[in-house]
């Protein structure tokens, strides 16, 4: 079962980069997109991203 997310999700990564789903880069359970109300990608978190700064960019964002 997929995330209910990811039918919103999944496509724009692939328009990204089509061969994302086969790249580890990505870590499903911990890198986080913030993503803007038109469904663009405005920047992406990994793991080890400062909470902080990520609020501090939605607040940016809002």
């Amino acid at each position: 079962m997929s995330h209910p997310v990811a039918p919103r999700l999944v496509p724009k990564l692939e328009a990204d980069d089509p061969d994302y789903a086969s790249k580890p880069s990505i870590k499903w359970n911990f890198t986080k997109f913030l993503i803007d109300r038109k469904g663009n990608v405005v920047e992406r978190f990994e793991p080890t991203a400062d909470m902080f700064v990520v609020e501090d960019k939605i607040k940016e964002l809002l």
